[in-house]
């Protein structure tokens, strides 16, 4: 039996057209604004405030193991509802509004110290020296070298 490239072709299309539609039928459709109760928000809110309090006050951001777990636990919320109360409230995830903490620290070392890139990177919580460049330029739109030439104060 001969297939030719056009029948190829439509078995190809059919199979992608059927792989298409039947993940457009398992993706959840995401509620419109106007459907979130106040309830809803008010929680997210105060959820966020407590993983703030934490990751502020307690410098839990500086813990280079910190997990959406363990984060979890030390709020006393469950993982899934911080999760989706920053991705509503920030629109970021959990590492990008833990690593945004962290690259705050890391500019105030940058600023008002003289300890090294590397130094400041581990203070603040990052692990590797590529994740934390890339999380800064995501940030500050530069690298840590040019923020830190940048933004130090003039000397006395």
């Amino acid at each position: 039996m001969i297939v030719s490239n056009a029948n190829l072709l439509s078995l190809f299309l059919a199979g992608l057209t059927a792989t298409v539609a039947a993940r457009a039928r398992a993706m959840p459709v995401p509620p419109e604004e106007g459907d979130r109760d106040d309830s809803t928000s008010e929680r997210d809110r105060d959820v966020l405030e407590r993983v703030d309090r934490l990751l502020a006050d307690q410098k839990l951001f500086r813990d280079e193991n910190l997990t959406l777990a363990r984060l979890a636990r030390r709020a006393g919320v469950p993982a899934r509802q911080i999760s989706g109360a920053i991705n509503r409230l920030t629109g970021r995830n959990v590492s990008q509004y833990i690593n945004d903490f962290r690259i705050a620290e890391a500019c105030r070392l940058l600023r008002d110290t003289d300890m090294p890139v590397t130094s400041a990177m581990l203070e603040s919580g990052f692990q590797t020296k590529s994740n934390f460049n890339r999380e800064f330029r995501r940030v500050t739109a530069m690298s840590p070298a040019t923020w830190r030439a940048e933004n130090r104060p003039p000397p006395s």
